[in-house]
């Protein structure tokens, strides 16, 4: 892995500053003046003792003697340096896998990089979250046909030469953990030769979902006709056969795997064989002993390797009726697969030696709905509810859902950015963080433009993603409908997504040609694959509501239109760079309707007028516990300004409350409706809460939270918004102090409207 590594960096800067550069040194690798090593001890390294995981993947780089030094803790440690140093001379870790290449700087700008490189230095770094990695997933669609036809097809699957450039993406990007690709189609990862090989080379752990215990692939692996059914209370022997003949497999690389522990089913369904939530509760409880006896008896003591569990779906409620996990293993809480993680750690889950960790999910494919085509998760999102989730201890593991890894690029990279950072600097944003990524990748004069395109394209799919567009829904499945948009809602999306891609084209002319296919994948293909999504149902629906039939028709073209559109950019994609990416991007993920050529809607049209106009509130003052205050999180929710407590870290507050107060004054009259909306964020015992006062006086409180897959969670994971109503009638003339009071952290405050109704209206 270091030689490689050394040979890439040595390659990349000749190209980057047009300057020889050569790698002498096996031990001291010395390029052009960068000198590598690998030491433990090395004195610059004590600091790292007192970082959260010690020196663990540790390095420091400092100049000494007229010599750059890159010094690694460990040999992912060096490797880390190294990339490091790399991105400061402007190198994408996208170079391969987005086609950013490396750009050569002109001549006289060669003399201006040592002092940029050295920007910072002496540096000492080391990473916030000790396992960060991706899970490649409902990799049906992207992933498995492009490497079985493009890429390797001499192997017909996801093999070596595909994992190896995904660990070397890794390693770029500073990871070090790949959960592999499992879904029916994709054979076992260690069951294709080379793949075994390919990870210890890289030095990347290999561990495995929650639905693949002991390091099995259960789909490609489990043999119903041959085995029985995956069945631990009637079927115990053979399953414990089959977990213990891969343990035994890998019981000469220790340091590679990492055990997921429990059980469900053969695809993510429940656990078999059991009738009751104590049954479930015992045979689970079976499973956990007898796993972490068949690791002690083979490797001889179950510590030596890595181990983890992720109550899962209904695993977390057996987790929370008494199921008792081993103190070692890390506990990984998983969001509830829209971005709200579902759990945190509480005070004595933190006191663990295992620690906890995270499963996130940047694409998925269940319901209400998949999510699997564009990469539409808010960055502000991500950053808010991975930096909970590290208030309360989740410092051991940190694994994202990135389906495909395409088109996925930025919004990986920001997760495991934030994972090796720390999510919690506020000086660190979703912004800051886009900026620096186009700054490297396109340029600087573009750095700004493309951060506000960008987060205008995250901020529309905040509201609604392009997968969502169809008002459809999934398991099971349903035809598409109108949308719940207004008439005035609609033409401000569509003129939006219009400047989008206006923006998109006018910025595009200023690029080399050399640019042009990263720009696409990166840019261009989301914002206007997007924007022709919008305008697909958009204008169907107009098509529909419409009563002159010529107007109709030049509706519903243009909604056919936006269709083609979708195809033909797909087509692009997929072509791009002499077919490198050939059947990498699918358009239509599972074939379901909000993917189908749009028809008009002729029957069971009934949209209502919106009678009165909505105002909202600006916040007049604020009060928070000593200690305590509540913070704009910028870019987050539709207000785009959206307010929550800090510090993060779970706490009730039971006597004084932190809580906003929102001013409005009545020139009559009136019946007043408020509609409060907050993010959809979940509490460990579903007791989110808040009161509502007015003018001093409680007239509300209400619970936020859902469980299980209710309707109202669905909508509230559709929209992003959970709305409260309360109707103030019969209000007098004159002025009025609403205030919102929390009893805990995790609240997110996004929007309060008002809705002011005359005495005597309805």
């Amino acid at each position: 892995m270091i030689t490689w590594a050394v040979e890439d960096f040595a390659v990349n800067v000749s190209r980057r500053l047009g300057v020889k550069v050569l790698v002498t040194d096996q031990r001291f690798t010395d390029v052009s003046g960068v000198i590598v090593s690998v030491e433990p001890g090395h004195p610059r390294l004590a600091a790292l003792v007192n970082t959260p995981h010690g020196q663990w993947e540790g390095f420091t780089v400092f100049v000494e003697h007229a010599n750059l030094h890159i010094v690694g803790a460990d040999v992912r440690g060096a490797v880390y340096g190294l990339m490091t140093v790399a991105e400061k001379l402007g190198i994408s870790p996208w170079q391969w896998w987005a086609d950013t290449g490396v750009t050569p700087v002109l001549p006289e700008m060669v003399a201006e990089m040592g002092p940029v490189m050295l920007t910072g230095l002496p540096l000492l770094d080391s990473p916030a979250v000790k396992y960060r990695g991706v899970f490649l997933n409902d990799e049906d669609w992207g992933l498995l046909p492009w490497a079985s036809n493009t890429l390797e097809p001499s192997v017909g699957n996801i093999g070596p030469l595909t994992y190896e450039k995904i660990f070397q993406l890794l390693l770029r990007l500073k990871a070090n953990t790949i959960w592999p690709a499992m879904h029916p189609g994709t054979r076992a990862f260690f069951t294709v030769d080379g793949n075994k090989a390919m990870a210890e080379r890289y030095q990347i752990h290999i561990g495995t979902s929650h639905a693949e215990p002991m390091m099995r692939n259960n789909v490609d692996e489990w043999d119903s006709a041959k085995r029985g059914e995956f069945d631990f209370v009637n079927n115990a022997s053979r399953v414990n056969k089959y977990w213990e003949s891969r343990v035994s497999e890998l019981k000469d690389t220790p340091q590679l795997p990492i055990f997921t522990l429990g059980m469900r089913g053969v695809h993510d369904s429940h656990m078999l064989g059991t009738s009751s939530t104590e049954q479930s509760v015992q045979v689970l409880q079976n499973v956990l002993d007898t796993q972490r006896t068949m690791l002690s008896d083979i490797y001889g003591n179950s510590n030596v390797v890595k181990q983890v569990f992720t109550p899962y779906k209904e695993v977390l409620a057996l987790y929370g009726a008494g199921l008792v996990v081993p103190d070692d293993v890390t506990l990984i809480w998983p969001d509830d697969n829209y971005g709200y993680i579902r759990r945190r750690s509480n005070a004595n889950e933190q006191q663990r030696s295992g620690g906890s960790g995270v499963y996130y999910h940047l694409s998925y494919w269940g319901r209400p709905h998949d999510y699997l085509w564009l990469s539409t998760t808010h960055p502000a999102l991500i950053q808010f509810e991975m930096a909970r989730a590290y208030a309360d201890g989740a410092n051991q593991m940190w694994i994202a859902n990135v389906g495909d890894i395409k088109p996925l690029e930025y919004n990986m990279e920001w997760f495991l950015h934030l994972g090796w950072t720390g999510p919690d600097d506020p000086d660190d944003s979703a912004r800051q963080y886009l900026v620096r990524q186009f700054d490297r990748d396109f340029g600087e004069s573009l750095a700004q433009p493309l951060a506000n395109l960008m987060l205008d394209h995250y901020h529309l799919a905040f509201i609604r993603r392009p997968e969502f567009m169809g008002w459809s829904q999934t398991e099971p499945t349903t035809q598409t409908g109108l949308t719940s948009f207004t008439e005035t809602q609609i033409n401000q999306r569509l003129d939006t997504y219009e400047h989008l891609v206006a923006t998109v084209n006018n910025l595009e002319q200023s690029l080399s040609e050399a640019q042009q296919s990263a720009w696409f994948q990166l840019v261009a293909y989301p914002v206007k694959g997007a924007a022709a999504m919008n305008r697909k149902w958009l204008y169907r629906h107009l098509a529909s509501l419409n009563a002159s039939p010529v107007q109709q028709q030049r509706l519903i073209e243009k909604a056919r239109e936006a269709h083609s559109d979708i195809q033909q950019l797909t087509a692009t994609y997929n072509g791009l760079n002499k077919g490198k990416w050939n059947r990498m991007m699918d358009a239509s993920p599972r074939r379901l309707p909000v993917f189908a050529e749009p028809e008009v809607i002729t029957t069971g049209v009934n949209v209502a007028g919106q009678r009165y106009k909505s105002v909202l509130l600006t916040v007049s003052d604020m009060h928070a516990p000593v200690g305590t205050q509540w913070r704009i999180m910028p870019e987050l929710g539709y207000s785009r300004s959206a307010m929550t407590v800090f510090p993060l870290h779970s706490r009730y507050f039971y006597h004084e409350k932190p809580s906003i107060s929102y001013q409005f004054t009545l020139e009559d009259a009136a019946d007043v409706l408020v509609d409060v909306a907050t993010l959809p964020t979940h509490a460990n015992a579903f007791d989110h809460r808040l009161d509502m006062s007015l003018n001093g006086k409680l007239i509300k409180q209400t619970l936020l939270n859902t469980q299980g897959r209710s309707e109202s969670w669905k909508q509230g994971v559709l929209t992003n918004r959970i709305l409260t109503q309360v109707k103030l009638e019969g209000l007098a003339a004159g002025k009025y102090e609403l205030t919102l009071a929390v009893n805990q952290t995790g609240i997110v405050v996004d929007e309060v409207l008002a809705t002011m109704i005359k005495a005597g209206q309805k």
